[in-house]
């Protein structure tokens, strides 16, 4: 079998570790996890990658946040990818595989994970929790854009052990989405006391190319979303009331 590293990558919540589980099954290798997000230099975890990557027994070793290393790391897991046993396959689970060093990329192959679908999301949902989950309350709930196995994972686990909160959780996003077509300025405090995430309401106004172009600026910055979705709104408001004097006018 080609054991050749693996850069998978992909946004977060689109299903890396779900399929590298899925795969460490199929090819029927002991699956072993090396927590780089939490050990971003490998000093906890250089011991156990030489004694891992030595294995005679068919393993994978699975750097969970490879592209959090530091230089000094990812220049000692180059040295370790040069030198592995054949038996053993590195899979370097990444969301931004440009942040690996070069030699480190050419050493390996690079397999990209794309966002699931929903009919992903259900059989996984179908798999993992069989009948005890109402599908159509988690497609009701969940906005395509919020489409992962992380998100789903989660509704999962409210209807089944917290169903009070999911039914107010459920309740809360169905009265966010009934007020969007009725979005006021003079209403922006009581959307925060509310609770809504402003985010969502901003997505409804991005159909303005100016909007847009603001709404990406404010994001470079790390800008306030709901400072934003108050200007956007007021602005809004005052080219409706422009455009109906104009027709007054006319």
């Amino acid at each position: 079998m080609d054991n050749t590293p693996i850069i998978l990558t992909g946004s977060p919540g689109c299903g890396k570790s779900y399929w590298i589980q899925k795969y460490a099954e199929t090819i029927k290798k002991q699956l072993f996890v090396c927590p780089c997000r939490k050990d971003r230099t490998l000093r906890d975890g250089r011991q156990k990658l030489h004694i891992w990557a030595r294995r005679t027994e068919p393993a994978i070793l699975w750097l969970e946040g490879a592209d959090d290393l530091t230089p000094e790391a990812q220049a000692f897991l180059r040295r370790i990818l040069e030198t592995h046993a054949s038996d053993v396959l590195f899979i370097l689970e990444c969301r931004d595989a440009g942040r690996l060093q070069e030699p480190i990329r050419s050493r390996c192959k690079i397999k990209r994970i794309h966002p699931p679908t929903w009919k992903e999301l259900e059989h996984y949902l179908q798999t993992e929790y069989h009948e005890q989950i109402r599908l159509d309350e988690i497609k009701t709930y969940l906005k395509k854009n919020e489409y992962s196995y992380r998100r789903v994972k989660q509704c999962a686990v409210l209807q089944i052990e917290y169903p009070e909160v999911w039914k107010e959780t459920l309740e809360h996003r169905m009265k966010e989405q009934q007020e969007i077509p009725h979005l006021s300025p003079d209403k922006l405090i009581d959307y925060i006391k509310t609770g809504y995430h402003p985010e969502t309401f901003i997505h409804s106004l991005l159909s303005d190319e100016k909007l847009l172009k603001d709404y990406g600026t404010c994001m470079e910055v790390s800008g306030s979303l709901w400072a934003f979705l108050g200007s956007a709104l007021q602005h809004r408001a005052l080219d409706k009331a422009s455009t109906t004097t104009h027709k007054k006018e006319e």
